[in-house]
């Protein structure tokens, strides 16, 4: 029998109890678009929410801050709108749901069946690819780029810089097509997992994240 489901059905399945909102306020400027959350940022409602959040706090505010995620930082600050330097920042991801498995922890939805979850994983994984060798693979591709294109046609006209961290965000970035002349884009940011941003060939990109953030910050001041 034909399985008719799509990808838009299995993101709505999802979506009651692993869905993490972006993070956007009035005056973000610096906006950091990042592929999809795990199991951190579904706990907590908040992007970067884990380790590569406390990876983005330490190189953008110092090591006193290596122990506080990023996501949960602006989180708190769209509550309290206190931190200057906090109100610039936006958190945008690819994908509002997780794409890995194992982010649903021991028991993920029975409802969704296995080979839609190995899907989902190859996509995240192999990036490089622009065309998949299977009809649902490219589904959910279109589907993550026009998720982002809508994404980004929010952002036309205004003053911001976009931050693509990693291969997966960076490519989807580019299918979504979306240009503006207000943007300024930081290429070749990497995702901050696995202590990337402690790379010395990533330190110009790095400093480049810090400046912007600290530009924003400045320009609320």
């Amino acid at each position: 029998m034909h399985d008719a489901t799509t990808f838009y059905d299995i993101v709505g399945r999802f979506a009651k109890d692993y869905y993490v909102p972006d993070i956007l306020l009035p005056t973000s400027s610096c906006i950091f678009v990042l592929e999809s959350p795990h199991s951190q940022e579904v706990k907590h409602g908040a992007p970067v929410a884990g380790s590569s959040g406390a990876t983005m706090s330490k190189h953008l505010f110092g090591p006193e801050c290596a122990r506080q995620p990023l996501g949960l930082l602006v989180k708190e600050n769209a509550r309290t709108r206190e931190n200057p330097r906090l109100n610039g920042i936006g958190l945008v991801n690819v994908c509002n749901v997780p794409l890995q498995k194992s982010a649903y922890g021991t028991k993920p939805p029975a409802s969704i069946p296995d080979d839609w979850f190995a899907d989902m994983e190859y996509v995240r994984s192999n990036s490089q690819r622009v065309k998949y060798q299977t009809d649902r693979q490219n589904q959910i591709q279109d589907w993550l780029t026009g998720n982002l294109r809508a994404k980004l046609l929010t952002f036309c006209k205004k003053q911001l810089t976009l931050i693509p961290c990693g291969r997966f965000a960076q490519k989807y970035v580019r299918l979504a097509a979306v240009h503006d002349d207000s943007w300024v884009v930081i290429d070749d940011v990497p995702h901050p997992s696995y202590n990337s941003w402690d790379r010395p060939r990533y330190q110009a990109q790095v400093a480049a994240v810090r400046r912007a953030v600290e530009r924003a910050a400045t320009l609320l001041r």
